[in-house]
């Protein structure tokens, strides 16, 4: 007796397709989720010290969303930014266990660049970071550029990129030095918001960032140069 072979069946081979695809937009959905569930809301780039110490808090949310997250650039550029108070910290590392958080931002913030590197904010993550170590130097020069060259008119990005471009020895170069004079004649066009960053980082330069500043000023804008003098502190010696 000879069997009669018949074919699949059209419509069973469409269910059946449709219900791996459901299934995987499910699987897509969820992990969406969960990561943004996760995701602390409060987590921005630091202007200042203060919201650094605070964003520092949400540490452990934030990378338990970018490990889940796996490959998303936002989420492990939030686990980085909680690192930010290392922007405002001033002070060197000084013995290789002090030297620790240098190393695990630095490695987080070079993570996330591999998945958002047309974000000025972690390049300039990246810059303070290896500007506490003075063999660094050239390499925390190179992330400065980047975030120049990834966000030359972020104006929140400012005060913070005045305060490392002004002490790095980068600002001996003539090219680099076109970069910081656009930051200074944005403090300058932006007076109003940004005058406490042109003093904070005249305050802190030392004499060839100060006199730098002050040339670039008595170009573009005088009358802020003088403010800038009368709320300074005594220039630095070089």
């Amino acid at each position: 007796m000879t069997e009669i072979l018949t074919a699949p069946s059209p419509i069973k081979g469409f269910r059946v397709t449709v219900f791996a695809f459901a299934c995987l937009l499910g699987g897509l959905a969820a992990w969406i989720l969960v990561a943004e569930f996760l995701r602390p809301a409060a987590v921005e780039f630091p202007t200042d010290a203060q919201s650094a110490t605070s964003i520092y808090a949400h540490r452990d949310d934030a990378n338990t969303a970018a490990r889940i997250g796996l490959v998303r650039g936002d989420l492990w550029t939030q686990a980085a930014f909680v690192y930010g108070y290392l922007i405002w910290n001033q002070v060197k590392p000084s013995s290789d266990t002090n030297a620790v958080p240098y190393e695990r931002a630095r490695a987080l913030t070079e993570l996330a660049i591999t998945y958002a590197p047309h974000d000025s904010r972690l390049w300039l993550l990246l810059a303070a970071i290896d500007s506490r170590f003075d063999w660094l130097n050239d390499r925390a020069s190179t992330a400065l550029r980047m975030s120049y060259y990834t966000g030359s008119n972020a104006i929140k990005l400012v005060l913070a990129r005045l305060l490392l471009s002004v002490q790095t020895r980068a600002l001996q170069d003539s090219d680099f030095q076109e970069l910081v004079r656009h930051d200074i004649r944005i403090s300058a066009i932006h007076k109003s918001e940004l005058m406490p960053a042109m003093i904070a980082a005249y305050n802190n330069a030392p004499l060839s960032g100060q006199q730098f500043i002050e040339k670039t000023l008595a170009e573009f804008d005088p009358s802020m140069l003088a403010s800038i003098h009368s709320g300074a502190q005594h220039p630095k010696s070089q």
